[in-house]
């Protein structure tokens, strides 16, 4: 049982991550070029790699004179947060594309 909860707590916290403007734009984008749902993980592993990248690069971009530096990879910390983070994209990616598929199914007929 402390497995589930474990995981609960994991799926919990990607979704609340993902749940800001900066994620639910990323996911919106992938969901408009997703064509099925062979497509979700992998765009939900596509979607992760540009959050970090954007993280990232964000310091530079805002013209702060921030420097270029690569992720933490060899932290345990780090590749919890990307696991976080890939679930949270696959739920919201996950709901987005059902909602699209719905709403276009419908217009279809």
């Amino acid at each position: 049982m402390e497995y589930v909860d474990m995981a609960v707590a994991y799926l919990r916290d990607g979704f609340a991550n993902i749940n800001n403007p900066k994620g639910l734009l990323i996911a919106l984008a992938a969901v408009i070029f997703m064509g099925g749902w062979k497509q979700w993980l992998p765009l939900s592993l596509v979607c992760l790699v540009i959050h970090i990248a954007i993280e990232r690069l964000a310091p530079v971009l805002s013209g702060g004179g921030g420097d270029v530096t690569l992720p933490p990879l060899m932290e345990e910390a780090f590749w919890t947060q990307a696991l976080v983070l890939f679930l949270g994209y696959a739920i919201i990616i996950g709901i987005f594309y059902f909602l699209k598929s719905l709403i276009f199914r419908k217009a279809a007929h």
